[in-house]
């Protein structure tokens, strides 16, 4: 009856459609394909005003997934009328849904099938702007297939009702709201409830804001579980099995305080608890604690010296009914960043972070406890050249170790220290082209906190990109470097041309410690050549993008796009990603975007 109902409003709509001037349509179409999978997905959006008071919105949904494992095929869809009619300080919505679920693979004797309509309405009250009020009531029919017996569908029909209500005040220097919700859905083998409560408090003077947001929910749901027949039940029947009861608890605060024009200080603190309790599966309680305190200090030094830090503080309870597993973990982060414009954009930075994660089974006797600890220093330089060229360089180490306190795994106890240098360099040629250089040097050293047995380790990286650009759209703009801005350059917005000719080299090697020397027992090297091509015409542009790279391995990839921006926000958008690593053996993806705004 439903199906049929929904047939009828959605005739009405097409004969109509043509009188009608909509306020907001849209079809959003995804296609992705490779060979092992493919993807569609659609979305149709219809709202439109034919009487003042009256608005009408139609919505669909449908996906489609293939994947070759288990040749599983799964569909969704789904269609919603509505209609809505304001009176004063009234507003009367009726509804109808209708959903779809298809599955089926080799691991299933019969495709599993699921439609479900919906018939609703909701009545919304607003006696004042800063007061609301809804009721809803929801008749659900539903028929699925059994999963044991072929051409039979188990049907089943109930209600879902629900109300919500909220409070919002503002005041010269405070907003506050209070809001909640209360739902009940029953079927013959689907049941909740669920209940839940928020507010919110801001408080706001010339230098300071607080933001405080809390909410509480919780959710009670019956579990069924379907049987096969017997010889006293020739059909299949769903029994009660279990009850689950999930709750959750937040608390959110932040206070921003500004006491002069050069210092900022943020303060914050998040709170989260869930908890998932069963009747009868008591074992598979469980609960979550969170608690996460950050502070933010920036102070501007100088006009042309800066200096932030943060501060973060977490602590966080895996907590399971059954004792083995529950896990306690706190982490302590502390950062540092000073940053010194010595010259008209040129810079100077330098930072250093720290980080302390520990982690407890106190349950299990902390046999499998461990720590991580982590420090970083990076001292940073950006230096212009002759107004044309930017240099660069990053030069870091750090340290990290990962410790096991009392297990077989304190075998694993190490040290790894780790030096990087990462110079770059960009030159100008003219305003459209440029020549891009980076280089990586990286050596890390791994060192068995206590005599294991094994040899200490040894790993080095040697890496470097070349990219030589053009792009008439200029290059200079695209950059959007507030020292190269300045420069004199040509525009050509409406028809630009970039090409990225790019060669890149990698070497990793690894090696064992034995005595005072390292021997290399790895070693692997990589060569890519790529030519990067973008047109933009207008509102049009494609790209393609041919990779090939060589050395202990081989791949082949191009990635090609388009895309074009029509009729005030509508798009389509197609990739075509081919990837192999040999050509005899071609993985072909695509994507495909279809936006439609009229």
């Amino acid at each position: 009856m439903t199906k049929r109902i929904l047939f009828a409003s959605v005739s009405l709509w097409l004969f109509f459609s043509s009188y009608l001037q909509a306020q907001t349509q849209g079809l959003d179409f995804y296609l992705y394909s490779s060979e092992r999978v493919r993807i569609i997905e659609n979305n149709l959006q219809y709202q439109f005003l034919p009487y003042a008071k009256l608005k009408m919105q139609i919505s669909g949904q449908s996906s489609l997934e293939n994947r070759l494992s288990f040749n599983q095929d799964s569909k969704q869809s789904a269609l919603s009328v509505s209609f809505s009619l304001m009176q004063k300080s009234l507003l009367h919505s009726f509804s109808s849904d209708y959903q779809t679920i298809f599955d089926a693979s080799d691991l299933e004797p019969s495709p599993y099938v699921n439609k479900t309509a919906i018939l609703g309405y909701q009545l919304s009250y607003e006696p004042l702007d800063s007061m609301s009020l809804s009721l809803f009531s929801k008749g659900v029919f539903r028929r699925e297939q059994d999963r044991y017996i072929a051409n039979n569908f188990l049907p089943s029909q109930g209600y879902w009702i629900g109300g919500s209500a909220r409070i919002f005040r503002d005041i010269s220097s405070a907003t506050a709201s209070l809001s909640g919700s209360v739902a009940r859905k029953k079927l013959a083998w689907e049941a909740f409830d669920l209940s839940q409560i928020g507010a919110t408090l801001s408080l706001y003077s010339n230098y300071a804001i607080w933001d405080n947001n809390f909410g509480y929910n919780n959710r009670s749901e019956d579990i069924y579980s379907l049987n096969a027949p017997t010889i006293s039940y020739p059909q299949s029947f769903y029994n009660l099995s279990d009850n689950q009861k999930r709750s959750s608890l937040y608390y959110y605060s932040t206070l921003q305080y500004d006491p002069d024009e050069t210092i900022n200080i943020i303060i914050s603190n998040n709170y989260s608890q869930n908890r998932t309790n069963y009747s009868n599966s008591v074992i598979r309680n469980n609960a979550d604690y969170q608690n996460q305190a950050t502070a933010r200090v920036a102070v501007q030094l100088l006009n042309s010296l800066s200096w932030s830090n943060d501060l973060n503080h977490s602590y966080a309870i895996k907590d399971y009914n059954y004792n083995l597993n529950t896990r306690h973990t706190e982490t302590r982060q502390v950062s540092s960043k000073l940053s010194w414009e010595y010259a008209n954009a040129d810079s100077l930075i330098a930072s250093l972070s720290l980080n302390l994660q520990k982690v407890e089974f106190p349950n299990d006797a902390h046999q499998w406890d461990n720590d991580f600890l982590s420090k970083n220093y990076r001292l940073g330089w950006k230096h212009y050249w002759h107004d044309r060229i930017r240099i660069g360089n990053w030069v870091g180490y750090s340290q990290r170790e990962e410790v096991y306190l009392d297990s077989l795994l304190s075998s694993n106890n190490k040290s790894i220290q780790s030096f990087s240098i990462n110079p770059d360099c960009l030159i100008l040629l003219g305003d459209r082209m440029a020549f891009k250089q980076v280089y990586l040097l990286q050596a890390d050293y791994g060192d068995y906190i206590y005599d294991t047995g094994k040899p200490n380790t040894f790993y080095r990286q040697l890496g470097f990109r070349y990219n030589l650009i053009l792009d008439t759209f200029p290059f200079i703009a695209r950059t959007q470097d507030p020292r190269w801005l300045t420069l004199p350059f040509r525009n050509s917005p409406n028809n630009a041309l970039m090409v990225d000719l790019g060669y890149a080299y990698e070497e990793n090697q690894y090696a064992d410690q034995y005595g005072n020397v390292y021997k290399l027992h790895t070693k692997n090297r990589r060569y890519t050549a790529n030519l990067g091509i973008r047109h933009d015409i207008s509102s049009f542009f494609w790209t393609v993008t041919p990779t090939y790279s060589w050395g202990t391995w081989q791949e082949y990839a191009l990635n090609f796009g388009c895309a074009w921006e029509f009729n005030h926000g509508s798009l389509i958008d197609f990739s075509l990603t081919p990837y192999a690593e040999e050509l005899k053996s071609v993985d072909w993806r695509s994507t495909l975007n279809l936006n439609l705004r009229f």
